[in-house]
């Protein structure tokens, strides 16, 4: 009996004639085709073949010896150097005989496609690619968000008093009015974030951008304190859900540099942008009359409508779903209940304890404290155990705060304990220049009105900057410069002249908050894949948010006990400066540590891809 001997496959890279190549193969070529080949066919590198070995293929690329003489049988035949479509697949059956005989006899190869099914692909978006007319009024349309959020804080903040008369609330209670707007602001930033980067950046930015002119237009009629403060409310979750989109569209829209650092720079120029003309405008309308305050509201909401036309008209369109790489946009309720019920609680807790008498003495503050800090725990459980049993996406992969060594954590640290710093420094020079030195509102934004000019400056510098000196060494600088004006204020004589201290410090507060905003936003996004731009966008965000509001209550907190005990306001508000000096050289301190590796902003994405 013979032995089962197997085909043997010849590649060969090179053309051949198949005139005169269909012969039929049979047992009794048995010795022709496993015995020593025809006379001028070498079989040293090509012929391995015997009867206990398997199918060889030579890894090189050969010539002559791999073509076969007219007495072997038929290869199965792969042209290496040639495209799919010219390969010919030739196998030594009977069945070759039954071949169309003009095709044989011209040479014409038969094209892989008919023996191979077409493999499933997906259709991949073309890249947009703007004029360089458009990416500037895109980047200008993303600052003026940024402008707008900022002066809806800062005017409303500085109409309180006027809101509390009108009303006929106290000023504490008026407080809510602007609480309400950063509080939900806050809370809704994840969850937009999240649905930005699973449904379209493009159409989210202009839903939230839309609900904000309405609920501004709102609060500007309504003369009822509870309306206006749920309006508010709505009003700072309408913004959450433009923001992150607006991070990710950046993102997304501006993959070169430098143009990808100068858009994230434009950005974060819109906070100290729209926080200077925000208390200017809304002191000047403020002081018409006693109900002149509803026409800031008014002025807020036809700002709001420039990024909105700016964007409908200049954002790309969002690529088709069938598009990218997101195939489950399933979303997370649960989890987006759990962190935002803790994040509206823990805000809550930390806004109204400066707000109360007797502050976390009160029995409701610690419980809402407490019940926030179990829903954050639970909430980190639930994500894990999403992510590993059930088939729905998280609405956060907690794996995004542990990758390239946890620089994402520490971003996001830095940022905390930086703008913490800041916000508590905007909240003490209001105490300093209003309660101690009896300024009036207007003459108090004058005084501050050289921190935003400078910001403005700062925020110029960062894109200058970025791509000639390592990220951490940009982060370093501004919490120094940060810390440096908290001294300013902390050593400064109540009767000293406006210019040795207080200008000086006006003049060093925003390169902490704009370094921190610029370099931290290229940062995150490089750190981050392509469907996580909003999202990662709204945990930087939700960082500077709650750092704010902490900011606000612990300056608050050891200020007004400081100047409880001693029954000096100057002694309160000189160690509540020093404690934020403390958190700006923290921030510093934590950039140095953890981020020592970091090179250029623009070179982190080279570490995440």
């Amino acid at each position: 009996m013979a032995s089962s001997r197997p085909t043997r496959i010849t590649i060969d890279p090179t053309p051949i004639n198949l005139v005169d190549m269909n012969r039929t193969a049979n047992d009794d070529d048995a010795a022709t085709l496993y015995g020593v080949p025809p006379s001028g066919v070498s079989t040293a590198n090509n012929t391995p073949w015997t009867e206990d070995k398997s199918y060889y293929f030579p890894s090189g690329p050969s010539t002559a010896v791999n073509t076969p003489a007219a007495g072997e049988d038929k290869p199965f035949m792969f042209p290496s150097s040639a495209p799919l479509s010219r390969m010919t697949t030739r196998v030594s059956e009977k069945s070759e005989k039954d071949k169309d005989e003009n095709e044989l006899e011209s040479g014409q190869q038969t094209p892989a496609e008919n023996f191979v099914e077409p493999l499933e692909s997906y259709p991949k978006p073309d890249k947009v690619v703007l004029t360089k007319a458009k990416m500037i009024i895109l980047g200008a349309a993303m600052m003026s968000t940024t402008f707008v959020a900022s002066a809806t804080a800062s005017s409303t903040l500085l109409v309180i008093p006027s809101i509390a008369k009108d009303l006929g609330v106290t000023e504490l209670q008026a407080q809510w009015i602007s609480s309400a707007y950063a509080l939900a602001n806050g809370c809704g930033l994840l969850l937009a974030g999240r649905v930005a980067d699973l449904y379209g950046k493009k159409w989210l930015f202009l839903i939230g951008m839309g609900l904000f002119v309405i609920f501004s237009i709102i609060s500007g009629v309504i003369r009822d304190y509870i309306a206006i403060c749920v309006v508010r409310a709505f009003a700072g979750l309408s913004i959450s859900i433009s923001l992150p989109a607006a991070f990710g569209i950046i993102g997304v829209t501006f993959t070169e540099e430098p143009a990808r650092t100068m858009a994230f720079s434009a950005m974060a120029l819109g906070y100290p942008v729209g926080g200077g003309p925000g208390m200017i405008f809304a002191g000047v309308v403020a002081g018409i009359n006693h109900r002149s305050w509803q026409y800031v509201f008014f002025i807020l909401a036809g700002l709001a409508i420039i990024p909105m036309v700016a964007g409908a008209l200049v954002i790309p369109r969002d690529p088709p779903m069938s598009a990218t790489s997101i195939k489950n946009r399933k979303v997370d309720w649960l989890g987006a209940f759990l962190i935002t019920a803790g994040l509206s609680l823990f805000s809550f807790a930390i806004t109204q304890s400066g707000l109360v008498e007797n502050g976390f003495g009160q029995p409701y503050i610690g419980v809402c404290l407490g019940i926030s800090v179990v829903l954050f725990v639970a909430w980190g459980f639930w994500e894990r155990y999403v992510l590993k049993n059930t088939s729905i996406p998280p609405l956060v992969n907690m794996s995004i705060f542990s990758r390239q060594e946890w620089k994402v954590t520490s971003i996001l640290v830095v940022s905390f304990c930086g703008y913490l710093a800041i916000s508590g420094w905007l909240y003490l020079t209001t105490i300093w220049y209003q309660n101690l030195k009896g300024d009036s509102p207007i003459m108090n934004a004058v005084h501050v009105i050289p921190a935003p000019l400078v910001g403005m400056l700062a925020c110029i510098v960062v894109p200058l900057l970025a791509p000639r000196m390592k990220a951490p060494y940009l982060l370093i600088i501004g919490g120094l410069s940060t810390a440096t004006a908290q001294l300013l204020f902390a050593v400064a004589p109540v009767d000293m002249t406006y210019w040795a201290c207080e200008f000086l410090s006006n003049v060093f507060t925003p390169f902490g908050a704009d370094f921190t905003v610029g370099v931290g936003s290229v940062l995150m996004s490089n750190l981050v894949n392509e469907d996580e731009q909003a999202l990662a966008g709204a945990l930087f965000q939700t960082a500077l948010q709650i750092a704010s509001t902490v900011g606000v209550c612990v300056a608050s907190l050891v200020q007004t006990a400081v100047t409880a005990q001693t029954g000096s306001l100057h002694t309160g508000l000189r160690d509540s400066f020093w404690l934020m000096a403390g958190f700006s050289w923290l921030s510093a301190i934590i950039a140095a540590i953890t981020l020592r590796k970091v090179g250029l902003a623009k070179d982190v994405g080279k570490m995440a891809h």
